[in-house]
């Protein structure tokens, strides 16, 4: 059997549409990366579709659903789809050699669930279904919110999760000691593949999934750590609503990021009385950071002193 590959170039900003739309459509597998050149503000999606009499139809329809994003305001930067054929045993392969098992930070261990990897006994392993490349913690700005989270958490800490997508931030706050996890998306489709991992990994019992925009979707109460790895110009509105949902000296770990967007963030924190402890960015020798990707994740802490 030989297998489409779908390949689309678009913007940060339609990227999860557009992954959402192949997800709807039964794309087997959906990886995401961001396009190796400096200060690229472009995203490049591969997908995978069994090559049959509808792909050229899945084409076509994929062209206007770009084209409706357009006409919606969103910019798709331009957009660019390439169509490919490969055989199934290369497909299978180059699939899974796309998600290897990563070490982020100092315990935390992600992998795919056909790896077989046995952590150490530091390690917090969490395992993953990668149908859906959002949160499969490749990402760097899932990266930098999971170290940044390390860093935060407490044993027995509620946390709220804002966009949670694949639940990996839920998740990994679980294994390191929550208690109490609210995770939110406002997209309905991730809800189903957040609550598969969730079970894949055995911390159903702490983790409650909500489908709403964002904070707005949980009842007044106060967390002693808010994570949100979603983009600037949904993270921008977020922080003068953040302090009604934090406890006293409770901390915000905000991801995806942008380097140039960094001043701004930080100028909305500190307008909304958050005193930034940490502006992170990954290593200079990571592989991400030489492809010429720069994120940055912060991490802030509600009142001045």
């Amino acid at each position: 059997m030989k297998w489409a590959q779908v390949t689309i170039t678009t913007s940060q900003e339609a990227s999860e549409a557009v992954a959402n739309y192949l997800f709807e459509r039964d794309a087997t597998g959906i990886e995401i990366r961001d396009t190796p050149a400096p200060n690229s503000p472009s995203v490049t999606l591969i997908s995978y579709f069994p090559t049959d009499d509808l792909i050229g139809e899945r084409v076509h329809n994929l062209h206007e659903f770009l084209a409706s994003l357009i006409q919606a305001g969103i910019d798709t930067h331009p957009a660019k789809v390439t169509l490919e054929s490969i055989e199934e045993d290369n497909w299978s392969e180059q699939w899974r050699s796309a998600f290897p098992p990563q070490k982020i930070g100092k315990r935390l261990v992600i992998a795919p669930t056909w790896d077989d990897i046995v952590p150490e006994s530091s390690e917090v392993l969490i395992r993953l279904d990668p149908g859906m490349a959002f949160g499969t913690g490749q990402h760097p700005t899932t990266q930098l919110a999971l170290e940044l989270l390390e860093i935060s958490i407490k044993r027995a800490d509620a946390v709220a999760d804002i966009g949670t997508g694949s639940g990996i931030l839920a998740i990994a706050a679980a294994k390191l000691g929550a208690k109490r996890i609210d995770a939110i998306d406002l997209d309905a489709t991730t809800i189903p593949i957040a609550r598969n991992n969730i079970q894949l990994n055995k911390v159903e019992p702490v983790i409650s999934l909500h489908q709403g925009d964002g904070l707005n979707a949980l009842e007044r109460q106060q967390y002693p750590l808010i994570v949100a790895n979603i983009l600037t110009k949904a993270l921008l509105p977020m922080i003068p609503i953040c302090p009604q949902f934090l406890e006293p000296a409770g901390r915000l770990i905000l991801s995806g990021i942008l380097v140039q967007e960094a001043s701004q963030i930080e100028a909305q924190l500190e307008a909304n009385g958050f005193r930034v402890l940490e502006v992170r960015q990954l290593k200079e020798n990571h592989e991400l950071i030489q492809s010429g990707e720069n994120w940055v994740g912060i991490l802030a802490q509600i009142g001045r002193s």
